[in-house]
């Protein structure tokens, strides 16, 4: 890149390389063509509101990208519009657009000012109004380590649930090691570092060596409108040669297979007041929840985040299944909350036993669980909190590990949101990098 005699880049040259932003995505039902009604611009906080006025739903999530001074955003399916939209000169906007057919809908140009970083959502009818897609731009601010641009968006709610306690203690290894012992440690020290990590607010079901019912820890979670609930366990099984780390998730299909119904009847029965759970008996409760769009779209995220978080262990510990299982486990039925449930390594296996009574290694499961926490995050915050995300080009000079001091998170946790493989990116490539609310 060619450099102004002070070394640092011209305006448009910054542009030329800043490949910035984000999309805070909502759930989006499969409909057919779409017609555009309206588009109206307006201030917003530092930048800019747009808002797409549609007869419907799209089918599918709008695609935005920047190149250069010029933003490109295509809505699927959208093949109609009634007149073409005044944009004017405002905030990072140069003023006007162009607005095409693409082959999979309908593509607007908007003309940049200055780098942006966005956020996108829908809205559905209300009060008079059509179905809406909003879109914000928000100016990109060049700082050593990046600051929140908007401080009006809430924490990031993260519950933790370490298993059993009290009288209930979970499964136990050869040499007596508890389960509830273990997970505990673990839990108070993800607590640790999530208290630590910007924009981030921690709830626990217990921090103490006490018994919280099942029912009560979902229930936590649901009140308190966590953005993500993680349960934590250590594995059993009567076979003391099967190992490894296994990551599960709610599923309306039901268990996986033999093995995972055999899991969840064991850590459901900890709870004497859910006997009919593992019995077998239908539950209506259940069934109406399952088949709610809300709990839907909480399932999704979680097999997400727990993709994420089975990436992360695979780094540290055996996988006992590489891919996310899904079971009937009480403490995941929160509708609207994500939740998994992370069992990290076999106590029954008197190898992995001996792991999970050393500090160290239970530290690294929870520096582990905390990166793929954070990366999850960085993939998918929340639309309303106060976290967002823009895009890093990655230069020649620079490494992973000096992308993750300036945004304030782990090389591993920036691995981890972006898919990469061990030895890092290449130059010139694209990163996807947190902006944290304070």
């Amino acid at each position: 890149m060619v450099l102004k005699q002070d070394g640092r880049p011209t305006r448009r040259q910054f542009l030329r390389q800043a490949v910035l932003g984000g999309a805070l995505l909502c759930t989006w039902d499969l409909a057919a063509a779409a017609r555009l009604r309206a588009v109206r611009v307006g201030t917003y906080h530092r930048g800019v509101r747009l808002v797409f006025d549609l007869d419907q739903r799209l089918a599918a999530v709008p695609r935005i990208r920047s190149s250069g001074d010029v933003l490109h955003v295509e809505l699927p399916k959208v093949q109609h519009w009634v007149s073409r939209p005044q944009v004017p000169a405002l905030g990072p906007l140069r003023g006007g657009s162009r607005m095409t057919l693409g082959s999979d809908g309908l593509i607007f140009t908007l003309p940049l000012r200055e780098a942006v970083r966005w956020r996108s959502f829908s809205l559905g009818p209300g009060n008079g109004a059509s179905q809406r897609v909003v879109l914000d731009l928000m100016p990109m601010a060049e700082s050593p380590r990046v600051h929140p641009l908007d401080h009006t968006g809430r924490p990031i709610m993260v519950c933790l649930d370490p298993g059993h306690g009290g009288h209930d203690p979970g499964a136990i290894g050869i040499r007596g090691t508890r389960e509830k012992d273990v997970v505990l440690d673990v839990g108070l020290s993800l607590a640790q570092l999530i208290r630590q990590t910007p924009g981030m607010r921690l709830l626990m079901t217990r921090a103490s060596d006490r018994y919280v019912p099942l029912m009560d820890r979902m229930h936590l979670g649901l009140r308190q409108r966590a953005d993500l609930f993680v349960s934590i366990h250590a594995d059993a099984f009567p076979e003391r040669s099967v190992r490894g780390s296994t990551v599960w998730a709610l599923s309306e299909r039901g268990a996986s297979n033999a093995a995972a119904r055999w899991l969840a009847k064991t850590q459901n029965a900890a709870d004497p007041f859910l006997g009919h759970v593992q019995a077998g008996v239908h539950d209506p409760i259940l069934n109406e929840v399952l088949i709610n769009m809300t709990q839907t779209a909480a399932m999704n995220s979680a097999a997400a985040a727990a993709e994420v978080m089975i990436r992360g262990l695979a780094g540290v510990e055996d996988l006992h299944n590489a891919a996310v299982q899904h079971a009937n486990f009480v403490v995941l039925r929160a509708p609207d909350v994500p939740s998994m449930l992370v069992e990290t390594a076999f106590i029954s296996n008197p190898e992995e036993e001996q792991r999970l009574r050393d500090p160290d290694f239970r530290q690294l499961l929870a520096r582990t669980m905390h990166d793929a926490v954070v990366a999850h995050f960085v993939k998918a915050p929340p639309a309303d909190s106060a976290w967002s995300v823009t895009q890093h080009v990655l230069r020649k000079e620079e490494n992973l590990a000096d992308v993750a001091r300036r945004y304030g998170l782990s090389v591993e946790a920036l691995r981890l949101a972006n898919n990469l493989p061990r030895e890092g990116g290449q130059p010139g490539g694209l990163l996807r990098v947190p902006v944290m609310g304070a």
